[in-house]
């Protein structure tokens, strides 16, 4: 069946000629998944402030897209610092500071946050307060940073939980 994005209309799967005309359906590209979810209604963003734990929601290639208060307060970052940006930039990863940048660096396979968000945005499995470590650099020394994340798929996002 082919597929095209509802919103901006690109083609979302190789398009099979030998599909009837009527059988199309529609989804949300990336892009607009993106763009969507930034016009998050206020009373979700105030809701999500709520939640006493960080809460981070990221999409399938590992953005940001937005951020709960307590996410903000850990991280030392006002919103505009965190939405739209790669996790590992997000988290100050000491390897997206590599010319690789986050996602492309050998290191990045053995990322217990990448790896996780991944596989629950593959799966739509969620995740319960798996240990990891992040080294982070803030400043000129890299420091391990140990922490709990959780993940729960919701739509085509995943819902990011960060413990001590």
């Amino acid at each position: 069946m082919n597929q095209i994005c509802a919103w901006c209309g690109v083609k979302l799967n190789p398009f099979d000629e030998q599909s009837p005309r009527n059988m199309l359906s529609h989804g949300i590209c990336s892009a607009c998944a993106n763009s969507e979810m930034m016009k998050i209604p206020l009373k979700l963003r105030d809701f999500l402030d709520e939640i006493e734990a960080p809460i981070i929601i990221v999409d399938g290639q590992g953005i940001v897209t937005v951020a709960n208060r307590n996410a903000k307060i850990m991280l030392h970052k006002q919103l505009a610092e965190i939405e739209g940006r790669l996790g590992g930039d997000v988290f100050e990863c000491a390897y997206s500071r590599l010319p690789e940048g986050c996602g492309n660096t050998v290191h990045c396979s053995g990322c217990t946050i990448r790896r996780t968000v991944m596989e629950t945005h593959a799966t739509g499995e969620g995740v319960i307060r798996r240990p990891a470590t992040l080294k982070q650099q803030t400043n000129c020394t890299p420091t391990d940073i140990h922490f709990h994340v959780t993940t729960e798929k919701f739509n085509d996002y995943v819902v990011l939980r960060i413990d001590p």
